[in-house]
């Protein structure tokens, strides 16, 4: 079990992409650089309201190489997508409470790249995502969504 937002929880979600996809066939060449904002929302205890915390995530080959938090924007770094959203809505989808198609469809995650590519390798990408919300047994320290007075 791995905190949530820490550097155990996000190897630990890299192994899970990995073990997900090692039987897919028809994975998509090349490397997709994925940044993540998540925005505090006064809701969720994990990132203050006004507060933002990011995460970078390269994918290659299919395969997820590392998925890291930084600091803000990275200089020089060639982002395919970008998903931004609330941190509560991001928090849900890690406990399997949201549906990230879903949120994205919504708007309640807005997302800024190429939705041709997703949409062609559209059995990858719910495989990253329901590996991303289910094959990683998270611990909530602070709290476990849905919290109370959120949406």
């Amino acid at each position: 079990m791995a905190d949530v937002y820490t550097p155990d929880w996000y190897a630990a979600v890299r192994t899970a992409i990995n073990d997900a996809v090692s039987d897919l066939a028809d994975l998509p060449d090349g490397d997709w650089m994925v940044k993540v904002e998540i925005v505090g929302d006064g809701t969720s205890p994990y990132v203050a309201e006004g507060d933002e915390r990011h995460f970078l995530i390269r994918i290659d080959e299919g395969r997820c190489d590392w998925y890291r938090e930084v600091d803000g924007d990275e200089e020089g770094v060639r982002l395919n997508y970008r998903f931004r959203g609330s941190a509560s809505t991001f928090d849900g989808i890690a406990d399997s409470l949201v549906d990230p198609i879903d949120a994205a469809l919504s708007g309640e995650i807005k997302v800024k790249g190429d939705m041709r590519l997703l949409m062609r390798h559209a059995r990858h990408v719910a495989v990253l995502l329901e590996a991303y919300a289910q094959g990683v047994d998270t611990t909530w320290p602070e709290g476990r969504p849905p919290y109370e007075g959120g949406d």
